[in-house]
């Protein structure tokens, strides 16, 4: 999948966290897909190939949690996109067995979801990404973990913007 979407060191989304997807040079091992009939929806393969990740450089990433404090919420962050599978990497999920949903189109929006499995917990989640990857966008996630690591962190919903800056300074490089 060719999806790339910066998620706080991250990007959207778990997918090499979680043992799939990949590096967004590889192609399709098949070939190009033959062009559908101009009356045809494009099938959930074809659109999710066609969703592109964020424009290599230094992005601005700032996270807020619903319900936390200002002084609660994740600091705001730079990171670097480059263009490899390990901009897509989240720490915290790694070790987790994961199954993501294609990403698909729904009206303007990209939208996916994501299971996660590691011993006895459990953890959804559904994202929602608007705006221009080429510049600003935002990513609104809602997670459900079961069973909750604490009574009030069952369900969260987590608001990430990201703002392209521009190119990655070289020491990043």
């Amino acid at each position: 999948m060719r999806t790339k979407i910066v998620l706080a060191a991250l990007a959207v989304l778990l997918l090499p966290a979680c043992g799939q997807g990949g590096d967004a040079e590889k192609k399709d091992a098949a070939g190009p897909a033959a062009e559908p009939a101009p009356t045809a929806e494009p099938t959930p393969t074809a659109a999710a190939a066609a969703i592109e990740g964020p424009r290599p450089g230094l992005w601005r990433v700032t996270t807020r949690f619903a319900g936390l404090p200002e002084g609660a919420q994740a600091p705001v962050t730079e990171t670097c996109v480059t263009g490899g599978s390990q901009d897509l990497e989240l720490p915290g999920m790694r070790g987790m067995d994961c199954t993501q949903e294609p990403f698909r189109r729904e009206g303007g929006a990209i939208v996916g979801r994501s299971v996660c499995t590691t011993g006895e917990r459990r953890m959804e989640a559904d994202f929602r990404l608007t705006g221009d990857l080429s510049k600003r966008y935002t990513m609104e996630i809602r997670s459900t973990a079961t069973p909750a690591p604490t009574p009030e962190s069952g369900s969260m919903t987590m608001t990430m913007t990201a703002e392209r800056l521009g190119d990655c300074p070289a020491s990043a490089q």
